[in-house]
C-alpha cells in the first residue's frame, strides 16, 4: 500500500493553507510529539507549491529527529489530499500578507484606524468577503471526499468563516483560537496562581469573549482580579503596550463598564468599540493601543524574513526550532481526544450556538467551553449573559450574519450594509468608498462586488433557508 493509500484509509490529517509561517511549524512540532499520529499521513496543501514543500521538509526533519512515524506529503491540489481524511485544518489567507495590508490601509484613507483588522472592523468584513467563498468550497470538497472528517478552521474572521461553513454544508466543523488561553495565562500570572490550578469560564464571540467566572479550588478570584486591575490599569493616556494583563487599559475600562473582563487582549477587543481607536495628543493611538497596531504591521512586514528562516531550516542550513508549538497545540490534543475514549474539556471552541447562549441567535457561532471525546464535540450551555454584554454580542452577531450572506451571495448592497453596520465605519458613503477601493486593491478576488455607473454588478440575494 502506498503512503497516499494509507492516508486515504482514515489515517489522514490535511492542512489547507500550509504556508502559514507560524501555525504550520507549530502544528508539525505538536504532531511529531504526539503518539496518536505515529501511523498518520499529514498532507500539507498550499497553492504555493514551494511553500508546501518547504513545510513538508521541516516536518520530515522533525519526525526524523524525534523518531516519529508520521509521514508528510506536500500538495497543491487539495482534492488529491482529501480522500478519506479524518481531520482537515484550514489556515488559508486569501490575498496573503498584501491583502491584509490593504485591509488596514484602505480604511485608514477614511480616518478609520484598526489594530488588527482581521476579525471585525472594515478589515474583518473585507477579509470575510474573500475567505468565505473559498472556505465553503473547501468544506464542500470535504463533504464529497472525506465525509467523516472533522474540519477545524483557524482562518479569520473565525466567527464568520465557521458560520458560513456550518450554514452552507453538512460538514462537522469548529473554529479554534488560542486567545482565551493566553488571557488565562496572563491573568493567572498576575494573580500569582499556576494556570493549571485556575478554572476560567469564558463565553461570547471570537475576539470578544467575556470572563464569566474565575476560580482556584473553592476561591473566587474575581474580587482580587478587580483589585489588581484598578491598581495597575491605565486609562486613555496609558503608555503604549504590547502585552496582555491587568495593566491593559481597554480591557480594564470594559470591565468597569460591563462588569466582566474581556479576552483576548486590548488589540482585539478594542476593535468592537470605536471610541478606543482615536489618536492621543502624540498622534499615536490612545488607550495604550499603538503597540498592538505596530505589532500587526511588523508581523505583516516580517513574512519575508520568516520564510528565509523556514527555508534554511528545511534545507538543514540552520538548526530546527523544536520547542513546543504555541499556536497549534490545542488542535492536536483535540484530535487525539476525538480518536480516543477519554473526554477532555476545552475552554474555548467556536460552534453553532443552538441555545448555549440563549440571548444570541441559535445559528450564530459562539465561543464557549466544550467537551471533546470519542468522535464528538459538545458545546456546554452557559445560560443567560449579563444584559449589556448580551446586547453588544447580539448586535455584532447580526452584523456578522449579514457579512456572511453578502460573501455567499455576492450581493453588493448587502456588503455595503455589512460595512455600514460595523461601528468603526458607521455611514453608507464611507462603506461604499471602502468597498470600491477594495474591489480594485483585491482584484480579481472581489470583482463581483464592483459597480458600473453606480449600479450593482450583482444583486443576487440568498434564498430563504440558504444559510
Amino acid at each position: 500500500m502506498t503512503r497516499s493509500a494509507r492516508g486515504a484509509a482514515g489515517k489522514g490529517l490535511v492542512l489547507i493553507g500550509a504556508g502559514s509561517t507560524v501555525f504550520t511549524p507549530g502544528l508539525l512540532r505538536d504532531i511529531t510529539s504526539s503518539p496518536a499520529f505515529e501511523d498518520y499521513t499529514v498532507h500539507l496543501v498550499d497553492t504555493n507549491g514551494e511553500a508546501a514543500e518547504t513545510m513538508a521538509a521541516i516536518g520530515r526533519r522533525l519526525a526524523a529527529r524525534r523518531g516519529h512515524g508520521v509521514r508528510i506529503e506536500a500538495h497543491t491540489d487539495r482534492r488529491a489530499a482529501l480522500p478519506g481524511a479524518r481531520f482537515v485544518i484550514t489556515t488559508i489567507a486569501v490575498g496573503g500578507a498584501g491583502g491584509w495590508r490593504a485591509d488596514l490601509e484602505i480604511p485608514a484613507r477614511y480616518g478609520i484606524r484598526q489594530t488588527v483588522g482581521d476579525s471585525v472592523g472594515p478589515g474583518g468584513v473585507l477579509r470575510a468577503l474573500r475567505h468565505v467563498p473559498e472556505l465553503v468550497a473547501i468544506a464542500r470538497d470535504v463533504a464529497d471526499l472525506a465525509p467523516r472528517a472533522w474540519l477545524v478552521n483557524y482562518s479569520n474572521p473565525l466567527t464568520a468563516n465557521v458560520r458560513a461553513i456550518t450554514g452552507q454544508t453538512g460538514v462537522r466543523a469548529i473554529g479554534l483560537c488560542h486567545g482565551t488561553m493566553h488571557t488565562t495565562m496572563a491573568l493567572s500570572a498576575a494573580l500569582s496562581r499556576d494556570p493549571d490550578d485556575v478554572h476560567a469560564v469564558f463565553a461570547g464571540l471570537n475576539h470578544l469573549c467575556w470572563l464569566l467566572d474565575i476560580r482556584s479550588g473553592g476561591t473566587d478570584l474575581y474580587p482580587r482580579l478587580r483589585e489588581l486591575v484598578e491598581a495597575h490599569a491605565g486609562g486613555r493616556d496609558a503608555p503604549s503596550s504590547r502585552t496582555e494583563g491587568v495593566h491593559a487599559a481597554v480591557s480594564a475600562d470594559l470591565m468597569r463598564t460591563f462588569g466582566r473582563y474581556p479576552a483576548p487582549g486590548d488589540r482585539h477587543v478594542a476593535e468592537f468599540f470605536p471610541r478606543y481607536l482615536s489618536a492621543a495628543g502624540s498622534g499615536e493611538l490612545a488607550w495604550g493601543l499603538q503597540g498592538g497596531q505596530d505589532m500587526t504591521h511588523e508581523y505583516i512586514d516580517d513574512k519575508s524574513r520568516l520564510w528565509d528562516d523556514l527555508r534554511a531550516q528545511a534545507n538543514g542550513d540552520v538548526p530546527l526550532q523544536i520547542s513546543s508549538g504555541q499556536e497549534a497545540e490545542r488542535v492536536v490534543s483535540i484530535a487525539a481526544a476525538l480518536l480516543g475514549d477519554r473526554d477532555i474539556v476545552e475552554p474555548a471552541v467556536n460552534l453553532p450556538n443552538e441555545g448555549r447562549l440563549p440571548d444570541l441567535p441559535a445559528t450564530a457561532v459562539v465561543e464557549v467551553p466544550a467537551v471533546v471525546g470519542a468522535d464528538r464535540i459538545t458545546g456546554l450551555g452557559i445560560g443567560p449573559l449579563p444584559p449589556a454584554i448580551a446586547a453588544v454580542l447580539a448586535a455584532r452577531a447580526g452584523q456578522q450574519e449579514l457579512t456572511v450572506r453578502a460573501a455567499v451571495s455576492g450581493d453588493r448592497d448587502m456588503a455595503v450594509q455589512a460595512l455600514t453596520l460595523d461601528p468603526l465605519v458607521g455611514d453608507a458613503s464611507t462603506a461604499r468608498a471602502i468597498l470600491d477601493d477594495a474591489v480594485v486593491a483585491h482584484a480579481p478576488l472581489l470583482d463581483r462586488f464592483g459597480a458600473v455607473d453606480g449600479h450593482d454588478l450583482q444583486n443576487q440575494r440568498p434564498r430563504e433557508g440558504e444559510l
